[in-house]
């Protein structure tokens, strides 16, 4: 068997610490949500302004003298963003309507239903080991999800729906954004995000907010923690570690919601949340890199 090149183990490494980093901002994204909605900011303004702070920190990240790229790649990029404004869209209405808990556990569906795209376009193997980490992730979130009895239709469509654009938000990402420097493509996605949305919060009059500083905190841990920090990590992780693997690796974003929401917004989920954490977890440690 050839042993792999230690640069090559160096990579995988960093794609995992990269993607699991970026689970971890999008875990505190729900919370400060519900803290910016109690506080009458809507949906369409959270939205804007969470993209006017990423877009403007993109810019003053920006490298000096960074090469532009291609016309035809920005416009895929940009495709890109359009692609990520349906998968945001969705999961800030769906947090609207049901508590952290659901909505988190709903939305990861998404892991295996990466992991079989891929295959199908041919991006990653289907492998033993990226299955069971899959099915191992998707099986926390069966377990934990409990009985939706009760809860609100709509809410659990945009929830699914937002685990369906975002797996193929992920797979695209992964096949046409792999070429793409993590700054760059991040920052295409923010600027059609910014767009669509403040044109949108502006027709709704939810452009100019009167809130309290709490909330404008909120909404620059969002745009800074939550999208570019979790972006930039994501979209590097993905680069190292194909999206079957990054789409697992980031199911520990559920771990990180779920506590915080337990912690501060007071949900308190039943046993069947920490039989399915554990399968989570699991799903994350079998997607460590491995010396072999």
């Amino acid at each position: 068997m050839r042993l792999r090149r230690y640069d090559e183990i160096g990579a995988e490494r960093r794609g995992t610490l990269l993607v699991l980093l970026s689970a971890a901002a999008y875990g505190t994204m729900p919370i400060l949500a519900r803290f910016a909605y109690a506080e009458g900011v809507a949906v369409a303004g959270l939205l804007a302004y969470r993209f006017l702070f990423a877009t403007a920190l993109f810019a003053l990240l920006r490298r000096p003298k960074t090469p532009e790229i291609p016309l035809r790649k920005r416009l895929v990029l940009w495709g890109l963003g359009a692609v990520f404004v349906g998968n945001s869209l969705c999961y800030f209405l769906a947090l609207e309507r049901m508590p952290v808990s659901v909505m988190t556990l709903l939305l990861y569906t998404y892991p295996v239903l990466v992991t079989l795209i891929s295959a199908l376009f041919g991006l990653d193997p289907l492998t033993p080991r990226n299955l069971g980490a899959a099915t191992l992730a998707f099986s926390g979130v069966a377990v934990t999800a409990g009985s939706l009895a009760g809860a609100d239709a709509r809410g659990v469509a945009l929830a699914l729906s937002a685990a369906l654009i975002y797996s193929l938000y992920m797979v695209l990402a992964g096949r046409f954004a792999r070429d793409v420097p993590s700054e760059q493509a991040a920052r295409h996605v923010a600027q059609v995000a910014l767009v669509a949305y403040a044109s949108w919060a502006a027709a709704r009059g939810e452009l100019p907010l009167h809130t309290t500083p709490a909330a404008w905190a909120a909404l620059l841990a969002i745009g800074v923690v939550c999208t570019v920090l979790a972006l930039r990590g994501f979209l590097a992780g993905l680069a190292l570690v194909g999206p079957a693997r990054a789409a697992v690796l980031s199911s520990f974003e559920i771990v990180v919601a779920l506590a915080l929401a337990m912690a501060f917004l007071g949900e308190r989920p039943g046993p069947r949340l920490f039989v399915g954490g554990s399968l989570i977890v699991a799903a994350v440690a079998l997607q460590r890199p491995a010396l072999r």
